[in-house]
């Protein structure tokens, strides 16, 4: 600016020079032209003369103007903190103006006289960004603003705001570059402290303490939002208010009495007082603000809500009076010791067991209390547990009581440590084990009563078939009394009989089976087994329970085990059959899931695993303790709602063991039991291998479903992924119809297996449906349906006569359905291989059946046996072989042969559902032979 005003002046003399040197050279040239007028050019010399005259004054004003206007200058320029500098971009020169050299810290000899030497004065960061804004402003911007801190010589620092305009000539050429520098520190500092005023006052506003500021008449001047929340005003408020003004007269006088004495004494006051009108505690600090003087001006209070803290506190006093009455009254006794084995706290078990006080003991080492031959062995362990070798120890030991005998005791010690490992004390308790000592004496007693135990159970076993036999003839008995005309009182009566007869027969069952065990009376057999058998009889005994349930039972066999193994197949049956009969016991939703997978193989023997999973009420680690317990079960409350003798898991595992595995339980209450066991079986010698066209069977299988609803076919489709069956689904009855004339592309039967919904077919749909598969294809495409719950009862009694393999309520789970359609397969590929039980007798010649001895045919032995034979056939139960043996002995020699050995070859298999119908051959009262008769 000041560059500008001098560049004016500069100018208006050049135009006044100019003007008298034009003036002056046309008098010349008039003297000149007419030499002969004298008068003329004194006349115009005078003229040049008065001109001089007066451009010297005007030239004295325009300094007088210029100074003044460059004084005024440098005094706004000081008043407002805003100095300038001027750069002529063509010669390179910078003028800088006063101000601008004390805004640098420099003297005004030493300003700048170039814009590479003003750069020069200003720091690294503020000397790049000063640059590129100049740089940019001379491209092309013509002007710009930058801000940057600059630190003064005497280490302060301050910031400045530079505004610059660059100048061109019409050719748009850079001719110079005027740049305003204002020193905005203060504003600077201004706002920063504004901004640490709003943190300090945000922090205020959101702190959890009720924080409230007074003047010296107790007048409120501010809160914050806790202080007003809890008052339920705003804060805004609470300005100008008394304490009268916002609580009751009392409580208002009370707290200006307090805030008055605390502003009278001048020092603060911070105290714990609990409200009265909702029981709170609450720390108050009443804070005076004093000014220079050490005058109070001011009241500041700070409430915080300390009701938590009280709390603890008090749980913290109540623990420690629990750990007291504890440590006081615990059943053993308890001792502090001094690493310097010095007693410096003990109970009052502990005096009881030495017969001294506590007066007595304290102050006593432990070592003066331990007779003197168990010394040594105890500070050996002593030494090892202050080193750290181990955590802690027992020992039994001998200690001296007061009156000088001995007692023997069980002495613990731990080492108590700090916060950084370092040891501070002991801890010993000592419990009184002489009464266990004597026990020791009494071991041959219970030897004694072991001996005798095993007397009892071998009793046991070798009369269990005496035991048995009159409780089979009260049940055949009363089985043959129900067939009788009955007053309905006797036939209650008699259902009652068989009802606890059954009972009592199955927990003498279990006891006899129990007490074989423990004499070691039970022994394996070792026989050809398939575990395919095996499985696929346990599930149609579990099968239909199950679904009585609603629960998933599922069987998971690992296609690698071998076919045949050598192993008892009726003791693993009969545990599988109890872990499987628990499981859907205690299971009320979910699934059961069985798994069997081999997990090694060596030396012609494999090892196979068995699991049995359910989703039940689980085991709780109390519970598990007990279970493998005879004639205990997991819960007193088990038996009475589930029923049993607690002898089924223990004999499970005492015969797992006898297999030489062991049975495992992993369980989680209200998630499930998992019971596992290992069992080794031999490899059988290889024979025929089997038939390969069942591989062949089960591949590319076809499946037509006819149901119209789209997402019970998608169901079905899921589960069915993964498996060799391709599914076709129709929508209609008229549809299934065109489908099974279509041809096959695998032989005479276009599909393998036919699933109908009953509500998309009708019930006449469903009957002339499964009719005609049946006859066309001779039952040898099984029919799966499904029908509404109430139409159930009724499909079923007819579904031999249509033809139908499995009838389901529905909606029926598809996993459920998945599962029926295999068993449906499964059946029907057996019945394939197995046309009638005389033609594999036939080809496949059954051991021969024990004929009845010769001599008198008795009605009632006949039925009582055969009463027996149904009730443990009934019972899935492993006995119904030896059974069958004592049934034959009845049955008339001649009569039955055929039905005989069908029976047998049943039982060798294990399937006692189909051995149940054929028995139903037999009459209940067989009429005595002719050669019998009177």
């Amino acid at each position: 600016m000041f560059s500008s005003a001098r560049s004016a002046a500069t100018h208006s003399r050049s135009t006044l020079v100019l003007g008298i040197c034009a003036c002056l050279l046309l008098v010349v040239f008039a003297a000149v032209c007419r030499p002969q007028a004298g008068p003329a050019g004194a006349l115009a010399m005078v003229f040049v003369g008065g001109l001089h005259a007066l451009r010297l004054k005007w030239r004295r004003q325009s300094e007088d103007e210029l100074r003044r206007s460059e004084e005024q200058l440098r005094i706004s320029q000081r008043i407002a903190h805003i100095g300038s500098w001027d750069w002529d971009v063509a010669s390179g020169r910078l003028d800088c103006s006063e101000e601008l050299c004390r805004i640098l810290a420099i003297p005004l000899e030493q300003a700048p006289r170039s814009f590479a030497g003003l750069l020069a004065l200003l720091p690294e960061p503020a000397r790049e960004t000063v640059a590129a804004a100049v740089e940019r402003a001379l491209s092309g911007d013509d002007s710009y603003t930058v801000e940057y801190s600059l630190l003064h010589p005497d280490g302060s620092e301050r910031y400045l705001s530079e505004v610059g305009e660059v100048f061109r000539n019409y050719s748009g050429t850079p001719l110079r570059v005027v740049c305003v520098v204002h020193d905005i520190t203060e504003r600077k500092e201004a706002e920063r402290a504004l901004f640490f005023e709003k943190r300090y006052r945000g922090l205020i506003e959101n702190l959890p303490q009720r924080i409230f500021l007074k003047d010296c008449n107790l007048v409120y001047l501010s809160c914050n939002s806790s202080f007003a929340r809890a008052l339920g005003v705003e804060p805004a408020d609470v300005f100008g208010k008394t304490d009268y003004d916002l609580f009751e007269a009392p409580l208002a006088r009370k707290r200006q009495e307090e805030d008055m004495r605390v502003m009278a004494a001048g020092s603060a006051v911070e105290r714990d007082e609990q409200r009265e009108r909702d029981g709170k505690w609450v720390s108050k600090a009443l804070i005076p603000l004093k000014d220079e003087q050490a005058r109070v001006y001011a009241l500041l209070g700070v409430l915080t809500d300390i009701t938590f803290r009280k709390k603890a506190e008090e749980r913290l006093r109540e623990s420690e009076e629990r750990f007291r009455n504890t440590f006081e009254q615990a059943a053993v006794g308890i001792c502090h010791i001094a690493l310097s084995d010095i007693l410096i706290r003990i109970n009052l078990r502990f005096c009881d067991i030495l017969g001294y006080s506590q007066e007595e003991l304290l102050g006593w080492t432990l070592e003066q209390t331990i007779h003197p031959d168990d010394r040594a062995a105890e500070q050996g362990q002593l030494s090892r547990l202050v080193n750290r070798e181990i955590d802690n120890y027992s020992i039994e030991i001998r200690q001296i009581r007061k009156d000088g005998s001995l007692v023997w005791v069980n002495l613990t010690k731990s080492l108590v440590c700090g916060p950084n490992g370092e040891p501070k004390y002991l801890i010993g308790v000592i419990e009184d084990v002489t009464a266990k000592r004597e026990a020791l004496d009494l071991r041959r007693e219970r030897d004694l009563v072991q001996a005798a135990s095993r007397a009892k159970s071998e009793f046991l076993a070798n009369m269990g078939h005496e035991i048995r036999t009159p409780m089979n003839a009260v049940m055949g008995l009363s089985r043959l009394a129900l067939k009788t005309e009955l007053m309905p009182k006797q036939r209650e009566y008699l259902e009652k009989i068989c009802s606890a007869s059954r009972t009592l027969l199955n927990i003498i069952n279990d006891i006899l089976d129990f007490s074989k065990i423990e004499a070691g009376k039970l022994e394996l057999e070792k026989t050809e087994l398939s575990l395919q058998e095996v499985l696929g009889n346990i599930s149609d005994m579990h099968h239909l329970k199950a679904q009585e349930k609603g629960v998933d039972f599922k069987l998971r066999l690992a296609p690698e085990l071998p076919r045949k193994l050598l192993g008892d197949p009726l003791r693993l049956t009969q545990v599988l059959n109890n872990l499987i009969g628990n499981a859907l016991k205690f299971t009320s939703r979910g699934e059961v899931v069985v798994t069997v997978k081999p997990v090694g193989q060596e030396e012609g023997v494999v090892r196979v695993n068995f699991c049995v999973q359910d989703t039940g009420i689980g085991i709780t680690p109390e519970q598990m303790e007990k279970i493998f317990t005879p004639f205990t079960q997991a819960d007193s409350s088990t038996t009475r709602q589930y029923g049993g003798t607690g002898l089924g898991l223990s004999i499970s595992r005492q015969l797992v063991e006898l297999m030489g595995g062991e049975l495992e339980v992993h369980s989680i209450p209200g998630a499930g039991s998992s019971f596992i066991f290992t069992v080794g079986f031999a490899i059988a010698a290889a024979g025929k291998p089997a038939a390969g066209p069942r591989e062949e069977e089960l591949r590319n299988l076809r499946l037509l479903v006819l149901d119209g609803n789209p997402a019970a076919v998608e169901g079905i489709a899921e589960m069915l992924q993964g498996l060799p069956i391709e599914l076709r689904a129709v929508p209609t009855f008229a549809a299934a119809c065109e489908a099974l004339k279509e041809p096959s592309p695998h032989g005479h039967v276009p599909f393998d297996m036919v699933v109908i919904d009953g509500a998309t077919a009708g019930e006449e749909g469903l009957e002339e449906l499964s009719r005609s598969i049946s006859t066309r294809y001779q039952k040898g495409v099984p029919v799966l349906a499904t029908v509404p719950s109430e139409q159930l009862e009724a499909v079923r009694q007819l579904g031999d006569e249509w033809g139908l393999s499995a009838v389901y309520a529905a909606p029926v789970r598809p996993s459920l359905l998945v599962d029926g359609m295999i068993r449906a397969l499964a059946r029907t590929v057996a019945h394939q291989a197995n046309p009638a039980p005389a033609a594999a007798a036939a080809a496949h010649p059954a051991r021969p059946v024990r004929s009845a001895p010769q001599g008198p045919f008795l009605p009632d032995r006949f039925a009582a046996e055969k009463a027996k034979l149904e009730r443990l056939l009934a019972r899935n139960s492993l006995d119904a072989k030896r059974q069958f043996e004592q049934f034959c002995r009845q049955v008339p020699r001649g009569s039955f042969t055929g039905e005989l050995q069908a029976l047998q070859a049943c039982l060798e298999k294990l399937d006692f559902r189909k051995a149940r119908q054929l028995l139903a051959i037999f009459p209940a009262v067989q009429e005595p032979h002719p050669d019998t008769r009177e």
